[in-house]
């Protein structure tokens, strides 16, 4: 297999969450049927309540390996410095980044792995599910996805066909990335510094950390048909209201080249 040149290679996968616990459960439960278990999987909680605390040791007394839960106090929406956080306690050469609103298909971390090259990021799609099927999986808790499921909207990113994904690599790559399928090298990342938390509220945190990756030199990688999660269905985000702050941010970024942010991972680390 393609990622036994990364054999020694240990990977953390990083969730987030914030008070959804039915969801999360969902997605930890697609990591314990996993073809490849993760090293340890770090949770990153933006301020639940303790409900999602219990899911979380309820599935740790069986899991296939670490489960980590790192929280703090629900101040707003501050998803860059709960991310950092939980990137600061990660053992792994390599982490994977989702959020906790998604079902991994079981080959998802062995794909990430496999293709994981030093010089490069890589950012993977998402099938969606109709608000239905997410209801009935939400109460099952339980699935069996794939892309003949009823209930599956963009099917052709849940297709995996190994072979044809290094044909798109360079597919969407001026697309914006965003955190829900994404994974680089930890040294990479620490090279960066991590989140901007001057990024506070909804957007561009993700954006902003990916394009400082790219000027520091590292590129980005498409994955098609491998690396295939589904997403499941929620409202989308009714307040956005600090969207013009942070995009502000991202410009200034940008404007002046910035690579390392000033205020990121290293003020965790010991």
């Amino acid at each position: 297999m393609k990622f036994r040149e990364n054999k020694n290679m240990k990977i953390s996968l990083v969730i987030s969450t914030y008070n959804w616990p039915e969801a999360l459960y969902l997605c930890l439960l697609s990591v314990t049927k996993q073809t490849m278990i993760p090293e340890e999987v770090i949770i990153a909680d933006d301020g639940s309540l303790p409900d999602t605390k219990e899911v979380i040791d309820k599935m740790r007394i069986n899991f296939p390996c670490p489960l980590k839960h790192v929280w703090h106090e629900d101040k707003g929406f501050r998803l860059s410095v709960i991310r950092n956080k939980a990137f600061a306690i990660c053992k792994g050469d390599y982490i994977i980044e989702v959020d906790g609103d998604i079902i991994m298909h079981p080959h998802f971390i062995e794909d990430h792995a496999s293709e994981a090259k030093r010089g490069y990021f890589l950012a993977g799609s998402r099938g969606k599910m109709t608000k239905r099927l997410s209801q009935t999986l939400l109460e099952k808790k339980e699935y069996n996805l794939s892309y003949f499921n009823w209930g599956i909207r963009r099917v052709l990113n849940t297709i995996r066909i190994p072979l044809l994904t290094s044909l798109f690599y360079n597919y969407k790559r001026n697309k914006k990335e965003r955190g829900c399928n994404i994974s680089f090298w930890k040294d990479d990342l620490y090279a960066v510094n991590g989140c901007d938390e001057r990024i506070v509220g909804y957007g561009f945190e993700d954006i902003d950390l990916c394009l400082r990756l790219r000027r520091s030199g590292i590129q980005k990688r498409f994955l098609k048909f491998k690396a295939i999660e589904y997403h499941i269905y929620h409202k989308a985000v009714k307040t956005k209201k600090n969207m013009n702050a942070n995009e502000l941010i991202f410009n200034e970024n940008n404007r002046l080249k910035i690579i390392k942010c000033k205020k990121g991972i290293d003020q965790y680390l010991q």
